[in-house]
């Protein structure tokens, strides 16, 4: 598993890490069952402390991500990608009402919301499901 650090980033290293481990599940770049490197490959690979990594891993584990076995490993545990959909699509819906509010307080009416959505979609291409 690739990830690439933003040493710029607002966000703290163990999120990057979680929040990229998460991308990579949502593209396909890891399935279920795939080993994980261990906390000491993976802070070697990235050059962080292997106590970030660690506390990323254990927040990986605690969403039910990850599943360590003793003496085996960590592992992407099964069911992950619709686990892991669900919660980004759970997150979407948030900012969704987040960003409506703030329209119909700034004036904006639902056509001109649906317009603004159309127009995205037709720039980042469509998904047919």
């Amino acid at each position: 598993m690739h990830i690439l650090l933003n040493p710029t980033s607002n966000n703290p290293i163990y999120e990057q890490i979680i929040q990229q481990v998460k991308e990579r599940i949502l593209q396909g770049v890891v399935i279920a069952g795939d080993k994980v490197p261990s906390v000491r490959e993976m802070s070697a690979q990235l050059t962080v402390n292997p106590n970030t990594v660690s506390k990323a891993y254990k927040e990986l584990e605690r969403e039910g991500i990850f599943v360590t076995f003793r003496g085996k490993g960590t592992f992407i545990s099964e069911d992950v990608h619709e686990l892991v959909q669900e919660r980004e699509v759970k997150h979407l819906k948030e900012q969704a009402e987040q960003l409506v509010q703030s329209a119909k307080q700034a004036g904006v009416s639902k056509e001109e919301m649906k317009s603004w959505i159309d127009e995205l979609f037709q720039k980042g291409g469509e998904r047919h499901d």
